[in-house]
């Protein structure tokens, strides 16, 4: 693991060639006692990059894939509101980069351009006790990549959907000072507007969608409602309203 030894990065930034996993070295400042709230560790390559239920991010030089890590003030019962906060944040970010994209999050908390994924988040907390000390944010973002696996067919970057390339450290600034920025805003009765805000994007809010419930095996159609402020995804189906936690559910998406 080769650190970058320019000196042209920000204090808060630990820059990587390559790293097992941002996440997990940001999780090993706080174990040892040296996380500071709004560091940032980014990797041009992971090697154990993580991504949700065990799945690996792609890694490409191109895009970005960083952690953040933060010193929540949401009270625990809330910890959805971190997610949506920043699932918020970063797709009303990506909005002001090219006003032709169709910015919309997938619950929790993927980001979705013109109906395919650009970026995942994966968000590890430290709890001590029954205090929640530390959250570390894990963002990968495909920005520059120019072509994905073929089995990717529901996967896309920022350059291929604007015809542009981008400025990779401006855009780990933005994402940082913006997430920064809107946690400082956030109280527990600003919790409704950020539930709006989330619930204004939501990924196929109001479409018929095909999903399958993994405990009991069900492939079933449902509309996309919305996400109440537990987490829960909002869905109708022929058995009236259904609520499901995350990790209760697949959806069957198709290009």
């Amino acid at each position: 693991m080769a650190q970058n030894v320019q000196n042209t990065f920000p204090k808060w930034l630990h820059y990587f060639d390559t790293i097992d996993s941002t996440n997990n070295y940001a999780m090993q400042r706080i174990d040892d006692g040296l996380a500071q709230q709004g560091e940032v560790v980014w990797a041009a390559h992971q090697e154990q990059g993580k991504g949700q239920r065990g799945k690996k991010w792609e890694n490409d030089a191109g895009n970005v894939m960083m952690s953040l890590i933060l010193k929540p003030v949401i009270p625990t019962e809330r910890q959805f509101m971190l997610s949506a906060a920043v699932a918020l944040t970063v797709a009303k970010y990506l909005q002001t980069l090219y006003d032709q994209w169709q910015v919309a999050i997938k619950w929790p908390n993927d980001i979705y351009l013109n109906d395919k994924k650009t970026c995942g988040i994966l968000i590890e907390n430290v709890f001590r006790g029954m205090h929640w000390a530390y959250a570390v944010v894990g963002i990968g973002l495909n920005v520059n990549q120019s072509a994905f696996a073929p089995e990717l067919t529901l996967a896309t970057s920022l350059a291929i959907a604007s015809g542009k390339q981008f400025d990779l450290l401006e855009i780990v600034t933005d994402i940082r000072s913006g997430i920064l920025n809107q946690l400082q805003r956030l109280s527990p009765d600003q919790c409704p507007a950020l539930l709006a805000g989330y619930n204004q994007l939501l990924f196929r809010c109001g479409k018929e969608t095909r999903f399958t419930e993994r405990a009991s095996g069900r492939s079933f159609d449902a509309y996309v409602q919305e996400v109440d402020a537990e987490g829960q995804l909002v869905l109708l189906s022929h058995k009236g309203i259904e609520r499901f936690v995350f990790g209760t559910l697949d959806w069957l998406l198709t290009p």
